[in-house]
């Protein structure tokens, strides 16, 4: 899955015979951890000597005149290009739709030149900028809200805006070597819909809460990468909605002290997927997604001594994911493996990270848990199944390489069903659906593995009955 790239030299004869003879010498390795393994041939945040830079377009815009006009009139496979220098002041606009199939521009990058700046100093509360629908690229430019920077956060003399930049709407979006900053809301959120999300070699800075996040109902996959995010709330985030995810890799993700006004504060974490809150506040339910893929990225911290740096975590998962959970090949801040990645029940696989200054390597961290797939029932959804007869119940447990089983549990509303040293086969447990009552609004079914180390997994799903 690991991009490689293939760089031909120009050979010049020359009479030295010698020389020309020589062996070339391979090419030192990448570094095998961290975001310094960047395989992607561009520089992580982009800018100065990015690889893929345009410089010119079907529309070439200075002003916010000229740019709505343009996004008016483009047709898909248009490039909307912002002059060199310009700079474009978007303040009382919002909602703005970048159309299908257009691509939006600029020169960041080009000759060290920063690109070219859209920015708010007043924008309508708790909206978006732009809406991107399908099949949209943007490139090579510089986003700035009208949000404080870090350091002069206090909201009770300049409440937030709650202020996206982008709502990724449509599938097959790319954001590249933009500069996004100072939005109290988000850089770039995948909405309903939103698919195929790709948000890589960007700049992200004092954006408040959310730099990046996959919303309710976004689909795979979304992909964060090669990208410089400075935080103090956290850096990327998922709403933990079924069927929702994202792999993050190659990042460089730097804590920034948090605001005077926001102490005393708790250090909140870098990676995030909540516990998705319909589900937990209707149900009390733990659902986390369906997948995180977080791996060589390079957690650092500009915060000094600030406590509340020194007592935050790098990642938390705050419920189940249906599927998995996977951390590798990171440098996590943290020196101790249980404040680097916490998680509740399972799902969750941590293994070949360095932690600390010292960088210390931990093959397998006791956070690595059994992995258990629900078959039938179903895995848990925002909708409660309705089942009828005989529920030939079906799961796997997977292990993370050496590890081995040491026991299974199946409970049904509390009271086991099965209990022994192996997964039962499929329809070696059934659950006759006439014996239950059809009062009750739902059933749990919950499946708890445990490995040789002691390590639980548990997941739970549930239905109802006619």
């Amino acid at each position: 899955m690991y991009i490689s790239k293939i760089i031909f030299g120009l050979f010049i004869s020359c009479t030295l015979c010698f020389a020309c003879s020589k062996e070339k010498e391979a090419p030192a390795p990448l570094p095998e951890y961290g975001a310094a393994a960047n395989p992607t041939g561009d520089s992580i945040g982009g800018g100065n000597g990015y690889s893929k830079i345009l410089l010119t377009g079907d529309f070439i815009v200075s002003n916010v005149q000229e740019l709505l006009s343009a996004f008016n009139s483009a047709q898909p496979g248009d490039v909307i290009y912002v002059a060199p220098g310009a700079s474009i002041d978007l303040s009382g606009v919002t909602n703005v739709e970048i159309p299908e199939g257009i691509t939006l521009a600029g020169n960041r990058g080009h000759n060290g030149a920063a690109g070219p700046l859209l920015f708010s100093t007043s924008t309508p509360f708790e909206s978006a900028i732009f809406y991107v629908q399908k099949n949209v690229r943007i490139t090579g430019l510089r986003f700035k809200g009208p949000d404080d920077n870090y350091a002069d956060i206090d909201y009770a003399v300049r409440p937030e805006s709650k202020v996206l930049c982008f709502a990724a709407e449509g599938e097959n979006i790319e954001v590249e070597n933009c500069e996004i900053s100072n939005f109290s809301r988000g850089g770039v959120e995948v909405y309903p819909r939103g698919k195929n999300v790709h948000v890589h070699h960007c700049y992200l800075h004092d954006i408040h809460s959310y730099p990046v996040i996959a919303l309710n109902k976004s689909e795979l996959p979304v992909l964060i990468e090669a990208n410089k995010i400075h935080w103090i709330w956290h850096a990327t985030a998922g709403s933990g909605a079924p069927g929702t995810g994202y792999e993050a890799r190659y990042n460089l993700i730097v804590r920034e002290p948090a605001p005077d006004s926001w102490q005393p504060y708790d250090g909140s974490f870098a990676i995030d997927m909540h516990d998705y809150l319909p589900v937990l506040q209707e149900r009390g339910h733990h659902i986390a997604g369906d997948m995180m893929n977080v791996h060589h990225n390079t957690f650092i911290n500009h915060a000094g001594s600030d406590p509340s740096v020194l007592t935050s975590l790098d990642v938390e998962v705050r419920g189940v994911p249906r599927v998995l959970a996977e951390f590798h090949h990171n440098i996590f801040l943290n020196s101790d493996p249980a404040q680097a990645v916490v998680h509740l029940d399972g799902n969750v696989w941590v293994y070949d990270n360095l932690y600390g200054p010292q960088q210390t390597l931990v093959p397998i961290a006791m956070q690595s848990t059994p992995q258990i797939l629900f078959i039938q029932p179903a895995p848990p959804n925002i909708d409660v199944p309705v089942l009828s007869g005989d529920i030939a119940v079906d799961f796997k447990v997977n292990l993370l390489n050496t590890l081995e089983l040491k026991s299974v549990l199946v409970e049904l509303n509390g009271t086991t069903i099965y209990s022994g040293d192996k997964v039962p086969a499929a329809g070696e447990v059934t659950i006759n659906t006439s014996t239950l009552d059809p009062a009750l609004p739902f059933y749990e079914l919950t499946v708890t593995a445990t490995d040789t180390r002691g390590v639980v997994g548990k997941h739970t799903t549930v239905f109802r009955v006619e």
